[in-house]
């Protein structure tokens, strides 16, 4: 709720406050009065501010005091210790002045507005005293002078850029809004940052840029998140380093332009997307522990994933984007539906109110092609692996594109469904293999190989019976070389192999468990055993009971993206329900 205060109380007006010769044990020291200090370890001049509770003391130049309002008028060096109940570091200064708040043992609150607040600076660099604990926090009520404004809304916030640095711990309680937020540019150097917050705990409008620091942040909302949309150069994340430990109940990390990841560790568990890029995301380093209730990666655009170790350990859909490319890392995803999934238009997901059944708001928001239907066949769409160490485990596709598939290195395991609605590999359009690695196995309903004009030989086979969980599967060469093996988390009763070793007329041993069969290498695709009571899945189709065939852009699927008669879907998938707009 947002009350109107028509008097002002929050906002101070600079003054100079004169000093009143002995007003107190400590002369010059008083509420309001101003002494310069020289540090003598520096030989900076500083200004120091002391809470007491219920007043607060100044002393040097470039602050005044007006009741428990301190505002800063000047650049300089402030630095402020002890405890102010219901008050406000509010900087009023020149649009060029740089301003620096020393949090040295500070503990602040408001109940009715922002704690610190930047009316106008050029910037505030906030810097955590090594061995200290500092905490600000706002209340669940903000009072305005007009009525329609909405701002200040964070319990630390400014219109200018804002960098915060230090060896100290900085504790942030945002219980109206967001925690830190900047109309400009936020820049994290170093510090520990604990933010609980109703809204986003992050927020930079230009851009958020994180070179180190360790974050625990409990968001309602986005736990890192840059806004602004209507400039091409901004509204971007990038984090090069850091240690990450954040709950979201939206996003996890979103940009709206592009975000980029190059270092740290990062520990996300959201309801919806942890990664999201409403442009690209990329990544070309650090370590990943993702929990999500829909995409643990998603960008409208394109997904670039260079290097880094990435866990997805729960999501619906692993890493998804109208484009994704993998050249390197380590990638092990679970999904509840397809793992890797290249499609067009925006997710949906910022209309999702919670992403986990079970949880408040229930189902996801249903994923969108921009003109109002499911994902269908999308133009530009494609996955391209050229690197990296992939395992995914997909209750729906293991890697489904809307476009064409590419694989051309590196070393994939993909466990797909165990129903029949599904497929472990999915593309509408040209699904090619030319160097890598590939292993996937699942259920036999709907078996989709590769393309013909692959450059590399592979072998399909659909086995006599259901293998269970856990069943080794061995392909051996003719002198008893193993090529290739598995132990599928999950049961399967297809599977699809491809390699450089797989030689054109060479014939190879395959036994999964107590089922056995030779295999001879002939054409580029060679096929093993048939599906009872369906056709073969032949080069660039989908075999299904009563339906399948090939597969090209626009075909094989109705106006929207639902499966043709023949894919029934699946029972027990989870069904998707829209929820209201999320605030940006």
């Amino acid at each position: 709720m947002k009350r109107i205060l028509r008097h002002g109380l929050f906002l101070a007006v600079a003054g100079t406050i004169i000093m009143t010769g002995c007003q107190s044990q400590n002369e010059g020291q008083t509420s309001g009065s101003i002494v310069a200090e020289e540090n003598g370890s520096t030989g900076s001049t500083e200004t120091v501010i002391i809470g007491n509770g219920d007043s607060v003391t100044v002393t040097g130049t470039g602050a005044a005091v007006d009741q428990r309002v301190v505002t800063i008028t000047a650049a300089g060096t402030y630095r402020l210790s002890g405890e102010l109940t219901d008050g406000q570091i509010a900087v009023n200064a020149g649009k060029e002045d740089e301003v620096s708040l020393i949090l040295d043992g500070f503990t602040i609150s408001n109940t009715s507005s922002s704690a610190v607040y930047g009316i106008k600076s050029g910037s505030i660099t906030i810097i955590t005293e090594e061995g200290t604990d500092n905490v600000i926090s706002d209340g669940t009520e903000y009072q305005y002078e007009e009525e329609g404004e909405d701002e200040p809304d964070a319990a630390v916030f400014s219109k200018d850029d804002i960098i915060l640095e230090g060896s100290g711990m900085l504790t942030v309680t945002g219980n109206y809004g967001c925690g830190i937020r900047s109309k400009d540019h936020l820049t994290v150097k170093s510090g520990t940052y604990v933010i609980d917050t109703v809204q986003d705990a992050v927020k930079g409008k230009d851009s958020v840029k994180i070179e180190g620091g360790t974050f625990t942040l409990k968001a309602g909302e986005d736990g890192i998140q840059a806004s602004n949309d209507e400039e091409e150069d901004k509204g971007y994340v990038e984090i090069s380093d850091g240690t990450f430990s954040i709950t979201a109940g939206a996003k996890g990390i979103k940009a709206v332009t592009r975000l980029e990841i190059s270092g740290g560790t990062i520990d996300i568990d959201s309801e919806d997307d942890a990664i999201h890029s409403n442009g690209d995301v990329n990544i070309t380093g650090g370590t990943f522990t993702i929990a999500t209730g829909d995409d643990g990666i998603h960008a409208d655009n394109r997904v670039v994933i260079d290097d880094g170790t990435i866990m997805i350990i729960e999501s619906y859909e692993g890493i998804e984007g109208l484009m994704v490319d993998i050249n390197g890392g380590v990638i092990d995803l679970t999904s509840e539906d397809d793992g890797l999934n290249a499609a067009g238009g925006n997710d949906g997901s910022g209309n999702l109110e919670f992403g986990r059944e079970g949880r408040p708001g229930g189902m996801r928001g249903e994923k969108t092609d921009g003109a109002g239907g499911a994902f269908g066949a999308a133009e530009g769409a494609y996955i391209k692996i050229t690197g990296g160490e992939i395992k995914i485990s997909a209750s729906g596709d293991g890697i489904d594109s809307n476009g064409d598939f590419y694989m051309e290195g590196g070393t994939v395991i993909a466990e797909g469904p165990t129903d029949n609605g599904n497929g472990t590999l999915d593309y509408d359009g040209t699904g090619t293999i030319t160097g890598g690695i590939f292993m996937g196995t699942g259920s036999s309903g709907m078996v989709q190989s590769f393309s013909e004009d692959s450059a590399q030989n592979v072998i399909v086979v659909y086995f006599t019976s259901t293998k269970t969980a856990g069943t080794e599967w061995k392909l051996t060469s003719g002198d008893g070389t193993v090529e290739l093996t598995g132990n599928p988390a999950k049961e399967y009763s297809s599977l699809i192999v491809s390699s450089p070793d797989l030689k054109e007329g060479e014939t190879y041993q395959l036994t999964a468990g107590e089922e056995s069969m030779e295999i001879t290498v002939s054409g580029r695709i060679t096929q093993s055993g048939t599906r009872s009571g369906t056709g073969d899945a032949m080069p660039g189709k989908r075999g299904a009971d009563g339906g399948g065939g090939e597969r090209k852009p626009g075909e094989g699927q109705r106006p929207g993206g639902q499966k043709p008669e023949g894919e029934p879907k699946p029972e027990g998938e989870p069904q998707r329900e829209t929820a209201p707009d999320q605030k940006e």
